[in-house]
């Protein structure tokens, strides 16, 4: 596993080379989603590996009392200076500082080499009564496997970031070895979120066949 060091010098250069007009209306997107998933409305909500933050800005504008957390020290510069509170953690060797309501794991546990450990450590930072929303990429969208049949890719789209992955099928087992059960879904479709009328009209697809036509998963999770 890389040090901690090779992982800040990894993702700062990482974040320097995302187009805000491509990952920040995905993120508005997923906060929308997830947002209409949790049934608290307001306390304490801590998103690990909060990026450039527009995240917590949306749930900062719903009153929440917000904070993040990333590994990139650019990237937490960045967010502070928005106005939110945010640390430096690797969730794979330290656990969150505080309990919260509301916890957000979005698009992170790909990137661990461990995700079963980071899962227990929120799980552990949740109080009794919390909510947990994770989202992880589903690598096997019909875009991925007509890429590989195609012979574009090996292994279709995926970033080379990933060290786990994920697929709807299977994205539960993960969650029942920690005790965690899944209380509500929604799938991302892989339209972009700026052709909004697509988007739209392809919802109700993406929720009935996510192993297709979804991007990702987004799962609301409580304690067994």
């Amino acid at each position: 596993m890389p040090t901690l060091e090779e992982k800040q010098v990894y993702f700062d250069q990482y974040w320097q080379a995302q187009p805000d007009a491509k990952t920040d209306p995905r993120s508005f997107q997923r906060a929308g989603m997830v947002h209409r998933l949790l049934s608290k409305e307001s306390g304490k909500l801590f998103d690990l590996g909060c990026g450039r933050g527009v995240i917590l800005d949306y749930f900062a504008g719903l009153g929440f009392e917000v904070t993040g957390s990333d590994i990139s020290p650019e990237i937490i510069t960045m967010v502070t200076q928005k106005g939110h509170r945010a640390m430096i953690l690797d969730i794979e060797r330290d656990e969150p500082y505080e309990k919260y309501d509301v916890i957000l794991c979005l698009e992170v546990l790909q990137q661990l080499y461990y995700p079963r450990r980071a899962l227990k450590r929120l799980k552990d930072a949740l109080n009794d009564d919390g909510e947990m929303v994770i989202s992880v990429p589903n690598e096997f969208h019909i875009v991925s496997r007509l890429k590989i049949l195609l012979g574009r890719s090996h292994l279709g789209h995926f970033d080379h970031s990933h060290v786990r992955l994920f697929a709807p099928s299977r994205d539960r087992e993960l969650f029942e070895k920690i005790n965690l059960t899944v209380v509500g879904r929604r799938y991302v479709p892989i339209i972009p979120p700026t052709w909004k009328i697509l988007t739209k009209l392809f919802m109700p697809l993406t929720q009935l066949f996510p192993s297709l036509l979804a991007i990702a998963s987004i799962y609301k999770l409580r304690r067994l």
